[in-house]
């Protein structure tokens, strides 16, 4: 079993119960420094990304996309699930896609 495995395992048993706030922060501060130091070419197309709390668009918080382009510092990404603006009617089979997304690099993270 691998470490992470292993710690999963410990905190969905309890044993960090008096740490879990501890360990919220250092997950969230890693986080944000992971964002701080990403650049384009961590990013291939077909990436699968899950946009963060820092999307201004509020309802795309927590939602997933895959990447479909590249250009020289933004992905550009399709929705899993298209929504709001980002959603298209296809004229032909009349099912709900996903318009192409031009997104910065800091409001997304690898899903």
């Amino acid at each position: 079993m691998d470490t992470t495995t292993t710690l999963i395992e410990s905190i969905a048993a309890g044993q960090f119960d008096n740490d879990l706030e501890q360990l919220a922060k250092a997950i969230e501060n890693r986080r944000m420094s992971m964002r701080k130091v990403r650049t384009i070419a961590d990013y291939s197309v077909g990436d699968r990304v899950k946009f963060n709390e820092l999307t201004g668009t509020r309802y795309m918080v927590g939602q997933y996309a895959t990447i479909v382009s590249k250009n020289r510092t933004k992905v550009v990404v399709r929705l899993e699930n298209p929504m709001g603006r980002f959603a298209k009617v296809n004229p032909v089979t009349r099912e709900v896609q996903s318009a192409n997304v031009n997104v910065p690099l800091s409001i997304i993270d690898p899903a």
